[in-house]
């Protein structure tokens, strides 16, 4: 039932709809988000297609996808954990609408939870929902993971079992909403799930932390358990263990375990993830305020209980073995029982550690006599955590408007930021718009009001995300992105991003070529450019001289899919915009637009997408 040697978690093969059926809407929630990794999700959802090739450049084929997500999607993370992507990519413009910051109530608590609820429908079937429970977050982390998926199709009653799932939905929705989300959570009650192969019918969600939901680990109970989990604390391993009436296996990361004090596993069997595995990795501060484990690491949450019978309970998702997730955070769990023999502890025990506990991948881990000693890195994360929530929580912005610049092409950024009177006691904090380079962060002032203008940023750079970096001496030690409303943001900024990267006609025909290819797979959107990034203009041998035969395949377009001549009017729409409905374009040749008056005719009459 689970070969860690055998299965990877395929993210994207997750989220690709059934075959025939297609995305209507998706709600996830997760901790922290990497914006690459969300740029990648469109090709999974849209495209049927996994999460591998390069999503940092601006790749054409990426732009009919990501435009639908404004109107499908929509991400809920805790606020200032956007990662600060390496490079800039103007197609995060696209998906800013999609992206929801949740704040919890103070800085000890988290909201942590990595779930996916998508809608699927089709011409003929019944509507089908889908429910994606993870342990990890939406980044690109190659961790050890763990998840499942659940599916079932919308009857006619409601499902009593659904509605934890739906209250957990309907709280993420009281954030931010979307057109159509009533419709969305009410069809979710009725929805009829199917359990993984192994498990029976009794399947439980626990959206912890949200109206009273307790974290089920507290109480649980067994003759045996297995916990697997990054990150420990004394407290919780002793709650595990005294619930449980013979053994406690614990498996873990060796930098983690090595924190606890030593007399709380004397009663525990204890494994650390092999170091042949985490070799050569660092780690980056994150996850639970703790630290977030690197690629190859452990990242997975998994507790299973083997009760006096055959019965097992498997309880997977988003909580550590830690107090804050035990007792404060925003956690989900999937509960799942069986009773086959694919199900059992042992099944997994040797799974884990290997035949006679030898050739896995954790091995026996040996406590040293005393904790490992890091308070003073304790300290500074302590120090970080308030700085970080108190700006979060506290910081006013009292004006945030762009206006044209002085040379009327480009245009500057105005901030007017009140940090409230909280100390930071040694630190600094810079801000500056994201997405723009070569433009300098400026500090900002603790106690009082701060004044700052950041001029000449292109329109298609103009982004709602700004980048706050709390340094310590010379020493970054944050960097994060806040979504804020900015006045004064262009109505052509959209069509600008478009323009920005359908530059040339051979881009605009690569686009066409790949809004009309009945087979994607032939060539991965995520593929590299070519080393010109296919930036000709027309010349001898481009594009719209020697392509397939586009007219042979707009006709097929015509009366297969419709659809597919809605995506590229829209495009052609949105470009002329930008250069003027009579101008001669650079980038769509006049030809071709003689000839496309004649499918325009045929194009579904639906609304263009319209953002800002």
């Amino acid at each position: 039932m689970l070969d860690i040697k055998k299965h990877r978690l395929d993210y994207g093969a997750m989220l690709i709809p059934p075959k025939g059926y297609r995305l209507a809407k998706a709600v996830a929630a997760t901790y922290t988000l990497d914006l690459n990794t969300l740029l990648s999700i469109p090709v999974a959802l849209f495209f049927s297609q996994t999460l591998e090739g390069n999503f940092e450049a601006e790749r054409v084929q990426l732009l009919e996808a990501i435009q639908r997500c404004p109107d499908v999607l929509r991400i809920y993370h805790q606020k200032g954990k956007i990662h600060v992507p390496r490079k800039h990519n103007r197609l995060y413009g696209l998906l800013e609408p999609c992206v929801v910051g949740i704040l919890p109530d103070d800085a000890y608590t988290t909201f942590h939870p990595k779930v996916w609820v998508l809608r699927y429908e089709h011409d003929e079937e019944p509507t089908m929902y889908r429910v994606i429970v993870l342990s990890r977050n939406l980044t690109y982390d190659r961790s050890w993971d763990i998840a499942a998926h659940l599916d079932g199709v919308v009857t006619e009653d409601q499902q009593r079992k659904n509605q934890p799932l739906v209250l957990f939905v309907k709280h993420l929705l009281s954030y931010q909403g979307f057109d159509g989300d009533r419709k969305f959570v009410a069809d979710l009650r009725k929805v009829e799930f199917q359990t993984p192969a192994g498990f029976n019918k009794n399947f439980f969600f626990h959206p912890v932390g949200i109206d009273g939901h307790p974290n089920p680990i507290v109480t649980q109970t067994g003759s045996r358990a297995i916990c697997i989990s990054p990150f420990v604390h004394d407290e919780a391993i002793k709650t595990l263990r005294g619930n449980v009436t013979d053994a406690l296996l614990i498996f873990g990361c060796r930098e983690e375990l090595r924190r606890l004090d030593p007399q709380t596993l004397s009663d525990v069997r204890s494994f650390a993830i092999s170091d042949l595995i985490v070799d050569g990795e660092s780690q980056d501060k994150g996850e639970d305020g703790e630290g977030e484990q690197s690629e190859q690491n452990l990242h997975a949450k998994l507790y299973v209980y083997q009760r006096e019978t055959t019965s097992t309970s498997w309880f997977l998702g988003s909580a550590n073995a830690t107090k804050a997730a035990f007792e404060r955070n925003i956690e989900f769990l999937l509960e799942l029982r069986g009773s086959g023999a694919a199900v059992q502890l042992d099944r997994l025990k040797d799974e884990l550690l290997g035949e006679n506990e030898q050739g896995g991948i954790f091995q026996r881990y040996e406590p040293p006599p005393e904790p490992f000693d890091d308070s003073e890195t304790r300290k500074l994360d302590e120090a970080l955590r308030l700085l970080e929530f108190d700006l979060l929580k506290h910081l006013e912005i009292r004006e945030a408007a762009v206006t044209p610049s002085a040379n009327e092409a480009n245009f500057d950024l105005h901030l007017v930021l009140d940090p409230g009177s909280r100390k930071w006691h040694g630190l600094t904090v810079k801000v500056s718009p994201f997405n723009s380079d070569g433009v300098e962060s400026k500090e900002l002032l603790p106690g009082c009001v701060t004044e700052l203008v950041f001029q000449n940023i292109n329109e298609s750079n103009l982004s709602r995300f700004l980048r706050f970096e709390i340094w310590q001496g010379a020493e970054q030690q944050r960097a994060f992105l806040i979504k804020v409303e900015i006045e004064g943001l262009p109505n052509s900024r959209v069509s600008r991003i478009l323009r920005s990267i359908i530059n040339s006609r051979d881009r605009f025909f690569e686009y066409l070529r790949f809004l009309l290819a009945d087979d994607l797979a032939k060539e991965p959107v995520g593929t590299e450019p070519g080393e010109d990034g296919g930036d000709s203009n027309g010349e001898v041998g481009s594009i719209w001289d020697i392509s397939t035969p586009i007219f042979e395949q707009l006709l097929l377009a015509s009366s297969r899919s419709p659809r597919r001549l809605k995506a590229i009017d829209d495009v052609i729409q949105q470009l002329r915009k930008e250069e003027g409905e009579d101008s001669t374009s650079d980038v769509i040749p006049h030809e071709f637009l003689e000839f496309w008056e004649a499918f325009k005719q045929i194009v579904p009459q639906q609304p263009m997408r319209t953002q800002t």
